[in-house]
């Protein structure tokens, strides 16, 4: 065995794709029992090394030393039961099986040698459930659980396969800050109990807190490895961008103008007939953005699926906009109304991933704002349309036609944000739009979304970003358990008062 104070070596990994250069000669050293955070931009080459790590991609060349020994892994399964487990950002879980069944899959204990024995497989999660306080539904089916309880099941299914390496790409994204501290308490127990892991993030706070250790990568490259103590967020900032970044909000006064949309007694069940959001009322002016905070499944996917056409509002609910009554009309007629949307699930609801990148830019566009010929897809005016999302919202890609699986997750987030933003709509319904993407470019969005107001479009902004909903609303509401509470106007209450709303105390209910 060579040199063991490295679990994990990976020496000259050369990945491309194409002309991409996507991972130019990296050399990344992790010590076993740390945090090892690497940060880069959307493209930066991060998701791509621990692709090739997962052998999910196989490296152009390069070896991967685990425990000072190369390893060849045949698949992604081998890694696996090599001891190293990711969580990617976006979930590998079987949508219509049950929790318990897609984390033992795979990976059955069996009794005499070819049954699984179902108890014991439920006997160790309970125990790994109960060790790292995790509270997750083993019986219910994963299409009916909330994006943050997901996160925790692919933290568990980890777990159980008992990899020794645990691979966190964007693991915060979805959660609240009391939800982020359960995270690091896990992350600090692993650790404590040996286990290494690689965390992957675009928050900078978060890397500052967790991290032992710290790799920076920029256009396929490793620029610089740092320590915590070393730096602080804006200088790894600038370390990643290559320039300075501003980590706050620009805010302005807004314009706030008349009522655009008016929300009265709003009450929606899920398909089940549960009710998940009762009795809610509130308003939007144009020029003004309303942000709801909220932990994950508290209602606000319901709200949003209302206001959109995508779900019926029980009978009493009232939606107003622009003095026309919207209660029951399709998604169709909200775009041709002026509504844009940027949904929480971009691979799900945003795009279609094995469409290529023009025709997802011009989905909902050809509804509200058609083309010049009305049978035919006028491919000039698309390519257009899609260039100037490329352009203004820095899509890293190499050509229109690609298929937008090809992209990464932040760049079809900023794919996603660009069609919907450049359609000069009056209300913008906005989830988590800076979801996976980088400091550079949540800057960008964030200045877009304050643009965006001061030109008058009435802005609802749900984030399970606490942060992003302080910095940019002007007024705050908090869901908890289906219902609205205030939380202020911008920056009247702090950040752990209004974490205690989400949570369910100190409230009063709006």
């Amino acid at each position: 065995m060579g040199n063991s104070e490295y679990i994990l070596e990976m020496r000259n990994i050369r990945k491309t794709f194409g002309e991409l250069v996507a991972n130019d000669n990296v050399n990344l050293k992790v010590r076993k029992g740390t945090v090892h955070s690497i940060i880069g931009e959307n493209g930066a080459g991060k998701s791509t090394l621990m692709n090739i790590l997962t052998d999910i991609h196989k490296a152009d060349s390069g070896d991967i030393l685990l425990n000072g020994e190369k390893v060849h892994f045949k698949n992604s399964l081998d890694a696996a039961r090599r001891g190293i487990g990711m969580i990617y950002q976006e979930f590998m879980l079987y949508r219509d099986l049950s929790v318990f069944d897609n984390i033992i899959l795979g990976f059955e204990k069996k009794k005499w040698g070819f049954i699984i024995d179902r108890k014991a497989c439920r006997k160790e999660i309970e125990r790994i459930c109960s060790e790292y306080s995790f509270n997750i539904p083993l019986d219910a089916i994963v299409k009916d659980l909330s994006v943050a309880m997901l996160q925790q099941v692919e933290i568990v299914k980890v777990l159980y396969r008992g990899a020794d390496i645990i691979i966190m790409d964007e693991p915060t994204s979805v959660l609240t800050p009391q939800g982020i501290q359960g995270l690091f308490r896990a992350i600090r127990n692993l650790v404590g109990m040996g286990k290494t892991i690689i965390f992957i993030s675009h928050k900078l706070k978060e890397v500052l807190e967790i991290s032992d250790y710290i790799t920076i990568m920029n256009h396929g490259r490793v620029v610089a490895e740092v320590l915590p103590n070393e730096v602080d967020e804006a200088k790894l900032a600038s370390l990643m961008v290559g320039r300075d970044v501003i980590l706050q909000a620009n805010k302005v006064e807004p314009k706030i103008g008349d009522v655009l949309l008016s929300v009265k007694g709003l009450t929606v069940k899920d398909k089940d007939e549960i009710v998940r959001v009762k009795n809610v009322d509130f308003e939007i002016h144009s020029g003004e953005i309303l942000g709801i905070a909220g932990v994950a499944g508290s209602g606000q996917q319901w709200i949003v699926e209302a206001l959109f056409g995508l779900r019926r509002p029980e009978h009493g609910s009232q939606i107003i906009f622009d003095g026309k009554d919207i209660t029951y009309v399709s998604p169709r007629e909200h775009r041709l109304d002026g509504i844009g949307y940027v949904p929480q699930d971009r691979m799900g609801s945003g795009v279609n991933a094995k469409s290529s990148l023009w025709e997802n830019s011009i989905m909902g566009y050809h509804i509200a704002h058609g083309f010049k010929n009305k049978y035919l897809v006028d491919t000039k005016q698309a390519n257009e349309f899609t260039d100037e999302i490329v352009e203004q919202f820095d899509v890293r890609r190499q050509a229109n036609k690609d298929k937008v699986a090809a992209l990464s997750g932040g760049n079809i987030q900023k794919m996603v944000v660009g069609r919907e933003f450049l359609q000069r709509n009056k209300l913008l319904i906005i989830e988590d739009p800076t979801r996976g993407i980088d400091v550079g470019a949540i800057e960008f969005i964030w200045q877009k979304i304050i643009d965006l107001a001061q030109e008058g479009v009435a802005v609802l902004l749900i984030s399970h970003e606490l942060n992003e909903v302080m910095q940019l609303s002007d007024t705050i509401k908090v869901i908890y358990n289906g219902q609205l509470y205030d939380g202020g106007r911008h920056g009247e209450l702090t950040e752990e008062e209004i974490g205690l709303i989400m949570l369910g105390g100190n409230a009063d209910a709006k």
